[in-house]
């Protein structure tokens, strides 16, 4: 009889143990559950804005924001898998939600319905004009645009009003290589761009330098660059660890120290 009663029991614990078995591993198929340990990447959308993001060996791209991205990893455990598209096009991923979030975002109202914006700026540049050396003194304020036709880059903030004028001879083109081939070959008159990303472009390509310059005129503002994240997406929990990490970062320096490693003629 006790040892029927052994048996049975024996059986039994068998029969829990299976069902507990059975039991993780469909909890284990569920979504979310499986990858606990390794959470999806986060969807970054970007395209080539030199320093920040340039184009590498093997369309591997690298820069200010690959070195960021890279350091929030380390500190964070998030995972980025980045994406180049077209500016615009990034945009749009972010608006319908089939992107995670971008870097390098200048904030508008207009942006912010479909963003939400990190709290601190990374970094700041500023918007500037840029022509032919004949053309440099010709333009000392915003009036005087009119008389010109003006490059700049589909998708992008510069600031206000020259974003919404439209009484101005603006045309947008993909890219900030395309403006500066499109002014040197006489197609533009002026182009548009920021200070630290153009600047970076005429430093470092001699058949720029001198072909290409500032326009006297200096728009009264500046451009800060911002973490964004879709507001399509439920990010609250990464947001606030990305958002701690990058906080640290700019109080230590890290990334104007990141940044300094690409100045043209730094090593």
């Amino acid at each position: 009889m006790q040892l029927g009663v052994v048996l049975w029991s024996f059986l039994a614990l068998i029969y829990k143990t299976s069902r507990l078995r059975l039991g993780l591993a469909s909890l284990m198929l569920l979504p979310g559950i499986a990858c606990a340990d390794h959470p999806a990447p986060l969807r970054v959308m970007t395209d080539y804005w030199p320093p920040f993001r340039i184009a590498g060996e093997g369309e591997q791209l690298r820069g200010l924001d690959m070195d960021l991205l890279a350091e929030l990893e380390r500190r964070t455990g998030l995972r980025f898998e980045v994406q180049r598209a077209p500016w615009s096009r990034g945009l749009a991923a972010l608006e319908r939600g089939s992107a995670d979030l971008m870097t390098g975002l200048a904030r508008t109202p207009e942006r912010e319905r479909y963003i939400d914006y990190l709290e601190r700026p990374y970094f700041t540049c500023a918007p500037r004009f840029y022509s032919l050396p004949e053309l440099s003194r010709s333009v000392t304020g915003y009036p005087q645009l009119g008389r010109y036709v003006i490059g700049f880059v589909r998708g992008s903030a510069y600031f206000e009003p020259f974003d919404s004028d439209q009484a101005l001879n603006k045309v947008g083109v993909g890219n900030e290589g395309q403006l500066l081939d499109m002014l040197r070959h006489k197609r533009l008159q002026l182009v548009i761009g920021t200070d630290c990303q153009v600047d970076y472009e005429l430093l470092r390509d001699p058949t720029l330098a001198g072909r290409i310059v500032k326009l006297a005129y200096r728009p009264p503002a500046r451009t800060e660059l911002f973490l964004g994240f879709s507001r399509q997406r439920s990010l609250q929990g990464q947001r606030r660890v990305i958002a701690e990490a990058l906080g640290q970062m700019i109080d230590e320096g890290w990334v104007l120290d990141a940044a300094r490693r690409y100045r043209p003629g730094a090593q």
